[in-house]
């Protein structure tokens, strides 16, 4: 079975240059239609949750050729700390801010790169992937909150968490799948899936490292050709991604179980 179409693979060329403070907080990203590469000055503001104010510190925040549009785009990055409980929270009203258009959460353990790639898989939803679907706001449709780490949702019931399978390569052309969240609301959960009936989200992520290693099998052109048969049939069928995980999860997450 030949291995499915192109898939995009992220390499450390894609991944912004990241210098941030070692404190939690959240990356703001603002994309400026541009033809020239990336470059960024931003803020680090601190937030005092208790107090509902802020307060700003000057700071650099350097970003590389992290931008995965089809025209290079000036990315103006910025910084807030925010105390851990309130990561979610901030983060959901932030994007919702005049001249944001994404959040990546970062938690102070998490290695850099993961937040790196968030912000750059981030670029790649919002400036690629996403179109304004009905009954989302169009000037927030595109507007997206990542992370590098599976962030905690607990007490925010109209959020949810989707696990994107990211391909990542490095220097020596090794090639791996990992994770990066998206964190939803629930009008734009269900725009996404396009209609489709909420899967079982608990499974969908207890089943993650079989389906790491399916869609790893897939690219390989190693899977069971009844595996394969069976995501060939899938109507939009190619690359195992998310969406089709989460629209078809009785037909995938059993091939996923058997991986």
């Amino acid at each position: 079975m030949p291995p499915p179409a192109a898939e995009r693979i992220f390499n450390s060329g894609d991944l912004p240059s990241l210098s941030l403070p070692g404190a939690d907080g959240l990356i703001t990203c603002r994309w400026l239609r541009e033809s020239h590469v990336i470059s960024v000055t931003g803020a680090v503001t601190a937030v005092t949750e208790a107090e509902g104010r802020a307060t700003g510190v000057p700071a650099n925040l350097g970003l590389g050729d992290g931008d995965l549009s089809a025209e290079r785009r000036r990315a103006q990055v910025g910084f807030m700390l925010v105390e851990p409980a309130w990561l979610v929270r901030a983060a959901a009203e932030r994007v919702r801010a005049p001249g944001i258009d994404a959040v990546v959460l970062h938690t102070h353990p998490s290695p850099p790169g993961r937040s790196a790639l968030a912000l750059a898989f981030a670029s790649y939803l919002r400036n690629v992937l996403r179109r304004p679907a009905t009954g989302v706001d169009p000037r927030l449709a595109n507007n997206v909150v990542t992370s590098g780490l599976r962030p905690d949702l607990r007490g925010f019931h109209d959020l949810v968490r989707v696990p994107h399978l990211v391909t990542i390569t490095d220097g020596t052309g090794a090639v791996a799948d990992t994770i990066v969240w998206e964190i939803m609301t629930g009008s734009q959960f269900d725009a996404w899936l396009g209609g489709a009936p909420r899967p079982d989200q608990q499974a969908i992520e207890a089943h993650l490292p079989g389906l790491l290693r399916l869609r790893g099998l897939q690219r390989l052109g190693r899977l069971d050709h009844r595996f394969a048969g069976v995501l060939a049939d899938i109507p939009g069928g190619g690359p195992l991604t998310t969406r089709l995980i989460h629209c078809f999860p009785r037909l995938v997450l059993p091939l996923a179980a058997a991986a």
